[in-house]
């Protein structure tokens, strides 16, 4: 007699159990790796923010470590820097504050960096150099074009050309314009890209008498920022000029800057240019990333 062995197979019910918790275990597999690519991702757009600002910052701030002014009574421009009235961008989503800034420095570039070289250097150690933050392409070098960024633009003036044009001037922004209007945005000046916003703010110390007592004050001047923004700053030989009007800080000493600018995503940058529903605020806060330097500068 031969004993016949029943086969039991899974249950409908086993099988669904046994389908219920394969498909929580790629669920949670699948969200695991979402986390994982987005943390990626995040820290891709980070060390990306964290190198185009160092290299930005590093070499505003080295330029501005060897400032370069006379202050013994001329009446000669040194330093100049002008709040952008009309910052450039897509409607609504414009560079939230840009500030220009013109002025004479120990540029170590110099040169591109040839220096002693015989028919490269042609003399001279005080070069000028013009910052601007706007929004163009690049490859066209127009504002309408497909490949638009926020760029920061770096423009340096050899020492042998400031002698001959810059040098000496009262008026340092209009012989700026006048001898650089058409080199300052040209690709050999492009510095960096993806900046949203450039702020400058100057350190002047001054003194103040009140009887027998005198007072030392260092005062902040943020170009753009406050109830009465700065438009203009100007360093000249016989004092400081700004606009509007600040009468104590006109014989004070220029002691130092700070240097805050906001750098964009790439993914900001894309949805800056095509999507509308954008602010400004929500562009910062989502895709913006901020960094500050400060610098203390040589006294004159």
């Amino acid at each position: 007699m031969k004993l016949q062995l029943n086969r039991r197979g899974f249950t409908l019910i086993e099988l669904l159990v046994a389908m219920t918790i394969t498909m929580i275990l790629v669920a949670t597999l699948m969200y695991m790796t979402g986390i994982s690519v987005d943390t990626y991702k995040k820290s891709r757009e980070e060390v990306r923010a964290n190198r185009l600002a160092k290299e930005a910052l590093e070499t505003i701030a080295k330029d501005l470590e060897g400032l370069v002014a006379q202050r013994d009574g001329n009446n000669f421009e040194w330093l100049y820097c002008a709040n952008e009235s009309n910052p450039e961008g897509p409607s609504k989503r414009e560079i939230t504050n840009a500030s220009q800034l013109i002025f004479f420095t120990a540029a170590t570039d110099r040169y591109d960096g040839q220096i002693g070289q015989s028919g490269v250097d042609n003399g001279g150690d005080v070069s000028t150099v013009g910052y601007r933050l706007v929004y163009r392409d690049q490859i066209t070098n127009s504002t309408d074009g497909e490949y638009d960024v926020f760029a920061l633009y770096r423009n340096r003036v050899e020492p042998d050309e400031t002698f001959q044009d810059l040098l000496a001037e009262e008026d340092l922004e209009a012989a700026y314009t006048s001898s650089q209007g058409s080199k300052e945005l040209s690709s050999r000046s492009f510095l960096v890209e993806n900046i949203y916003e450039l702020t400058i703010t100057f350190l002047v110390e001054y003194s103040s008498t009140s009887g027998t007592t005198t007072t030392t004050t260092v005062e902040r001047v943020t170009m753009g920022a406050g109830a009465t923004p700065t438009e203009t700053f100007s360093l000249k030989g016989n004092g400081i000029e700004l606009t509007p009007a600040n009468s104590n800080l006109t014989s004070g000493q220029l002691i130092g800057a700070e240097i805050s600018i906001t750098v964009l995503t790439d993914q900001g940058l894309e949805l800056a240019k095509r999507v509308s529903a954008y602010t400004q605020e929500r562009l910062v806060r989502e895709h913006g990333y901020h960094f500050t330097k400060s610098v203390i500068l040589p006294r004159s």
